[in-house]
C-alpha cells in the first residue's frame, strides 16, 4: 500500500496504490483525512488493487466530512478499475463526488 500526495500542481492529488482494506486502514486513516486541510483535493483510487468495504466505508466517510466542511473533493475511480467495481456492488458511487477525466471534475 502507498499514499502519495502532490501538491504541486492544482489541485492537489493524493494517489492510493497497493490495497485499501481493514488491514492497512490504520496506516493510512491520518493521511486520507489529512486531505481535509486543502479546499480542493482529489483522491485517485484507480490504481487501488482491492478495496473491501471497510475501505470503501472510509473513502465514503471522507467525502461526507469533506462536504460538511464545505471542500471539494472529488474520487477518481477509473473505469474498471477494483475501486470503481467495490464502490458501485456496494451502492456508494451515488454518494461521491467523482472526478471526470476530460476536465479533472465531473
Amino acid at each position: 500500500m502507498s499514499f502519495e500526495l502532490d501538491i504541486l500542481h492544482a489541485p492537489p492529488t493524493a494517489i492510493l496504490t497497493g490495497e485499501l482494506t481493514i488491514m492497512t486502514l490504520g496506516d493510512l486513516q491520518d493521511d486520507l483525512f489529512g486531505l481535509l486541510n486543502f479546499a480542493i483535493v482529489v483522491l485517485d483510487v484507480s490504481q487501488l488493487e482491492e478495496l473491501d468495504s471497510c475501505g470503501a466505508q472510509l473513502i465514503a466517510l471522507l467525502q461526507q466530512e469533506a462536504n460538511q466542511q464545505s471542500k471539494r473533493l472529488r474520487i477518481r475511480t477509473g473505469e474498471e478499475s477494483a475501486a470503481q467495481l467495490a464502490l458501485s456492488q456496494l451502492g456508494l458511487l451515488p454518494m461521491l463526488t467523482i472526478a471526470g477525466a476530460k476536465d479533472g471534475y465531473q
